[in-house]
């Protein structure tokens, strides 16, 4: 069984905000986690660590419910993962570098999100608002084909703040942005002080700013 990490201040043990029970998932008869017991409490930083092939961006996928677990269960707020108020609860960045609609801009892939996640009324201030978080109003009407990794990695997470989510999941957010993108995200994520964030990431960054860690073996 794997267990976050409690050497770091910020991690209250009991019920959270996410809830994982007895959680396993096997690709045939290969199991990537199993037998998973984790809480994440709102405003937690929670890193998961571990080499590739491990089952970081499994466990991303699961707790997002767009993958289910061969057993054991996930509940998001007392909602089970990949229930439609669980998801209305989850930003989700996994592939940060893709997923954007290529002809379109940043913010008409953006306003796209907004206008199933938002009251209509509020789309275009919703939608300008993280194009300034994340300063993509350079590019903001480019066509999305023409960006670079690292701009259609911001653009993905503006697109996964859209809402004020209660849980952000992000794979590898790091690995295209620049030093100023990075300082972006994290100015970002400390404005949402109730936000409930679950990283995978190799970077040293990322996991100093992380207030607990689980690490998750490879090859069981």
């Amino acid at each position: 069984m794997a267990a976050a990490s409690r050497d770091r201040p910020g991690h209250r043990s009991g019920s959270g905000l996410i809830e994982v029970r007895q959680a396993t998932r096997r690709f045939g008869k290969q199991p990537i986690f199993a037998d998973l017991d984790l809480d994440v409490q709102p405003g937690a930083r929670l890193l998961l660590a571990g080499g590739n092939g491990s089952g970081k961006t499994t466990l991303l996928r699961c707790l997002a419910g767009t993958l289910a677990l061969t057993t054991g269960r996930i509940s998001v707020a007392g909602e089970p993962a990949g229930s439609p108020a669980s998801r209305r609860l989850v930003g989700l960045c996994l592939a940060p570098e893709q997923g954007l609609y290529g002809r379109l801009s940043a913010r008409d892939n953006l306003r796209l999100v907004a206008r199933l996640r938002l009251p209509r009324r509020t789309v275009e201030p919703a939608t300008t608002a993280v194009i300034e978080e994340l300063g993509i109003e350079a590019y903001a009407d480019r066509p999305a084909e023409k960006y670079s990794a690292g701009m259609r990695a911001r653009v993905s997470i503006a697109r996964a703040l859209l809402g004020d989510p209660a849980v952000l999941l992000l794979d590898e957010p790091a690995r295209s942005l620049d030093e100023s993108g990075r300082a972006l995200l994290w100015a970002a994520l400390d404005r949402r002080r109730d936000l409930a964030c679950v990283i995978a990431s190799h970077h040293r960054e990322d996991r100093a700013r992380c207030d607990s860690i689980l690490a998750l073996p490879v090859g069981r």
